[in-house]
């Protein structure tokens, strides 16, 4: 059996493979980024979390808000509580110890559009950056690729630019080192151990000394136009990390160990993965936005939602593997979530529709506050307010979870807080909720 079959097979079953990457046991490219990683993952549609981490039971005298109610209850580890539903029993117990589970987030809209902005910035208005884009800034704002974008909701507001990524890697390899031959197919990348070159290292030494002297040679003479300075000096720093990422290109994953696109859901979400997790690796990102489409289940609902959480959850296990293969697992932050969530109930087709009370995981490597889960929603998936610091139930005074809460309480996590420009996009107004034990 061909390792690309093999791969689908237990793919299908659940089952993520140890994959071993010789290039992502190295340490990162010369000058590249060793701090924080953020990655988020986009359930783009509107997940149902009454099937995931806000798990439902139906009730007498209501319509039923999951199908799986009927004759299973939902499953616990450690404190958080998920859905026998898909493949979350083996998702939870691997992983409860390292994810903090916010229930009970109201978006505010049943629009996709603002849900996405909602969610990804902390308000419910264009003009915020993605909290990505944000952490990139910050962090690693000359980084070659500092925020890489697989889709979604992308805006930097200026902050920084982005790198629009699909999950090919043989085509990102071809754009960042075209000279390896062996990138042309992407499985023949070295020949006894060396690279195979269109043109040798010696060629290309001269071909860049004399690039470099026309560089210095037009920079020194004083009559450029603005635009022509500023074109230059963007080309200037171009050419300045074309080192790093030609080393990243040694990074990604060959033909044979790229995870397929589903066949049930038509997602690429484990390619995407493991080009992000090779990004991380070489040091050329430090925030990354993944996707997944397909949870806006409006018929056949719980039949469509099964393999997307399914392979939602074998995308999880698959970042943190290949984060351990690497090396930067200690430095990587996930959160994920979605537009909203699904209605409490199944529509005439057996769908759900759009509901505005959702949920947001957020997930570290051995983390103080792992193991919980916070915010609280009652039995028909309506938000309750809690008290901002015990985070218990407290309808007097009491207050409802915003994504600017959510917002707020992620850049603490991530020493956004006290940034310049997390300043210049202030979240006023907030609850001051405490979800992360331990942080000052």
């Amino acid at each position: 059996m061909k390792r690309r079959t093999l791969l689908k097979a237990m793919s299908s079953l659940g089952v993520i493979p140890a994959l071993s990457y010789p290039a992502l046991s190295r340490a990162v490219v010369d000058g590249g980024h060793e701090g924080p990683l953020l990655l988020q993952i986009h359930a783009e549609g509107g997940w149902d979390v009454t099937s995931y981490c806000d798990p439902k039971v139906n009730q007498p005298g209501e319509r039923p808000i999951t199908n799986w109610s009927n004759t299973l209850d939902p499953v616990r580890y450690g404190s958080v509580e998920f859905a026998p539903f898909a493949n979350n029993a083996w998702f939870a117990e691997k992983y409860h110890q390292q994810m903090l589970v916010i229930n009970g987030v109201d978006l505010q809209t049943n629009s996709h559009t603002t849900g996405i902005l909602h969610n990804w910035s902390g308000r419910n208005a264009a003009g915020y950056p993605a909290l990505t884009a944000l952490f990139a800034a910050h962090y690693a704002p000359t980084a070659p690729m500092a925020y890489v974008n697989f889709g979604g909701f992308g805006s930097t507001e200026n902050l920084i630019s982005y790198t629009k990524l699909q999950g090919d890697p043989a085509g990102i390899a071809q754009i960042v080192e075209p000279n390896l031959q062996g990138l042309i197919t992407n499985d023949a990348y070295y020949e006894d151990g060396r690279p195979v070159y269109f043109r040798q290292p010696a060629e290309l030494r001269l071909i860049e000394t004399h690039r470099q002297a026309r560089l210095q040679r037009l920079q020194s003479l004083g009559q450029l136009a603005p635009r022509e300075a500023a074109n230059l000096h963007v080309f200037s720093e171009a050419t300045r990390a074309r080192g790093p990422l030609k080393d990243f290109a040694s990074y990604l994953p060959k033909a044979e160990e790229i995870f397929p696109r589903d066949d049930v859901t038509q997602n690429n979400l484990k390619a995407q993965v493991q080009v992000a997790s090779s990004a991380f690796a070489a040091g050329v990102a430090c925030a990354a936005d993944v996707q997944m489409g397909g949870f806006d289940t409006h018929d056949d609902h719980d039949t469509l939602h099964k393999p997307l959480i399914q392979l939602l959850n074998e995308s999880i296990d698959l970042i943190w593997t290949l984060a351990e293969t690497a090396g930067y697992a200690d430095r990587l932050t996930v959160v994920v979530g979605s537009d909203f969530a699904r209605t409490p109930e199944y529509n005439s087709q057996q769908g759900k529709d759009h509901w505005p009370i959702g949920s947001v995981m957020v997930m570290q490597k051995s983390p103080s506050w792992g193991n919980r889960v916070v915010g609280l929603t009652d039995e028909r998936q309506n938000a309750i307010a809690i008290d901002p610091v015990s985070l218990q139930a407290d309808a007097g005074n009491g207050a409802i979870i915003h994504p600017k809460d959510v917002h707020q309480q992620l850049r603490r996590l991530l020493g956004l807080t006290d940034s310049p420009l997390a300043a210049k996009f202030p979240l006023n107004n907030g609850a001051g909720f405490q979800f992360f034990e331990g942080l000052s």
